[in-house]
């Protein structure tokens, strides 16, 4: 399945991906809904819902990890180089 590439990923060609972290770089090269089919979030057992720790056994059922999308990542690598530039402070 083909999905769009936004242009603030293609401009740099694909050397923003040193700038995302591995959910990151698979949301782009997947697309947004296949990255989530991948994650298999309807699955309450599934390994996205396991806490990094491993702690599970009060409650499994919500990680804090993000779950990346186009929008999130253009605004990330936006602000990035809002800071490099300047523009942005922190």
């Amino acid at each position: 399945m083909k999905h769009e590439i936004p242009e603030e990923i293609k401009k740099n060609g694909f050397s923003c991906f040193g700038s995302l972290n591995q959910a990151e770089r698979a949301c782009v090269l997947l697309g947004d809904d296949a990255y989530r089919e991948s994650l298999d979030l309807d699955n309450d057992d599934a390994s996205c819902w396991q806490i990094p720790s491993g702690e599970h056994s009060t409650f499994a059922g919500w990680n804090p990890q993000c779950v990346p999308t186009m929008e999130y990542i253009v605004w990330k690598l936006k602000r990035l180089d809002g800071i490099i530039k300047g523009e942005i402070i922190g």
